[in-house]
């Protein structure tokens, strides 16, 4: 079983917790919270096996999922900051989806 896997059932127990006012949720949420984000910024160094898919601009597009899940911790647990991490996070996710992949050249001989 992958962690991250955990991490994100983690957070959506924790988030659950959260919304019917159980105890222990907002501990749920940031440890859930933080192993998803760990395993997000190893995948920027992970290699690539022989099933991957390759994405063009991997460090923008993991960086900006991690400000929104982040910004998402802080909206979930009303920490200040939440709402500027979530416009960061989300609007270079949606740029991330509107700039044109990167195309190799083809070498010159």
């Amino acid at each position: 079983m992958y962690i991250r896997s955990i991490g994100i059932a983690g957070l959506i127990i924790g988030i659950l917790f959260k919304t019917l006012h159980w105890p222990g949720a907002g501990e749920i949420v940031v440890a859930s919270s933080v192993v998803v984000i760990a395993t997000l910024a190893l995948l920027l160094f992970r290699k690539p096996g022989p099933l991957s898919v390759e994405l063009q601009r991997p460090a923008m597009l993991v960086g900006s999922v991690i400000a929104v899940v982040t910004g998402g911790l802080f909206k979930a647990m009303h920490w200040p900051g939440a709402n500027m991490l979530l416009l960061v996070g989300l609007s270079v996710c949606a740029l991330w989806f509107l700039l044109p992949p990167m195309r190799s050249r083809p070498k010159a001989a």
